[in-house]
């Protein structure tokens, strides 16, 4: 039966991806604004996404992000709805960086692209630090920026070992880093199946954010493991 269910759910989740995409670009040929895409992904796609999940969000910290203060927001990730969770958790407009391969998913790269979004050649260290070069730009602009540094999503609760791109990205924008960790979206749409689809309670911790004073002067591995272990206490 789940199986059934979740077929007919995911079925529903992809007219409404490509409906939401249609709506970003039209919206977005009358702006010529990436801002405007993000608006749509945030307050509709996200939305419906979650609905069509079957899922309920509750935030824990919301109190701690500043309104007008961009981050570097690092996040663990477990789940394909980890993006649209923290569309609706954050309350603020951040670009994702995403894996390259991305880039060539019919119409989910072409939107990507139009709102702006990074990707990362983890193939090719010139690439890659030609990326970061972009999001440290994007950040110097006032654009809050989102990577998952375990590289890829990882099946149940355990957070894996961060990626060392994390921490140049970070060195390199100079933002606060806001640390979050989500639970129960890898039960809601593991990322090994689509014949699973439960939806449930989902938990977005927020934690405090992490000045850019209070790390700038540390190494690549001090700095993955003390933000690593952050979000394991959220």
């Amino acid at each position: 039966m789940l199986r059934i269910i979740s077929i007919l759910k995911l079925i529903l989740i992809l007219f409404w991806s490509l409906l939401a995409i249609i709506i970003a670009t039209v919206v977005y040929l009358f702006t010529w604004t990436p801002k405007v895409s993000i608006f749509v992904g945030k307050h509709f796609w996200s939305r419906v996404m979650m609905f069509l999940v079957g899922t309920r969000i509750k935030v824990h910290g919301k109190q701690n992000i500043q309104k007008g203060q961009p981050y570097l927001v690092i996040s663990n990730h477990s789940s394909y709805t980890d993006i649209p969770t923290l569309f609706r958790a954050l309350p603020i407009y951040p670009r994702f960086i995403g894996k390259n391969e991305l880039r060539k998913v019919p119409f989910l790269g072409f939107y990507m692209r139009m709102a702006g979004m990074i990707f990362i050649d983890r193939s090719n260290p010139r690439k890659a630090k030609t990326t970061i070069g972009e999001a440290a730009e994007l950040a110097k602009k006032g654009n809050s920026i989102v990577i998952f540094p375990e590289g890829t999503t990882i099946i149940g609760e355990e957070i894996a070992s961060f990626k060392r791109g994390a921490a140049m990205l970070a060195f390199n924008c100079q933002l606060p880093i806001l640390p979050v960790r989500i639970k129960g979206t890898h039960r809601a749409w593991p990322s090994d199946t689509n014949m699973k689809i439960r939806g449930g309670k989902i938990d977005v911790h927020i934690g405090q954010p992490i000045p850019y004073h209070s790390y700038k002067d540390k190494s690549d591995i001090e700095f993955l493991k003390e933000v690593r272990e952050e979000i394991i206490k959220l």
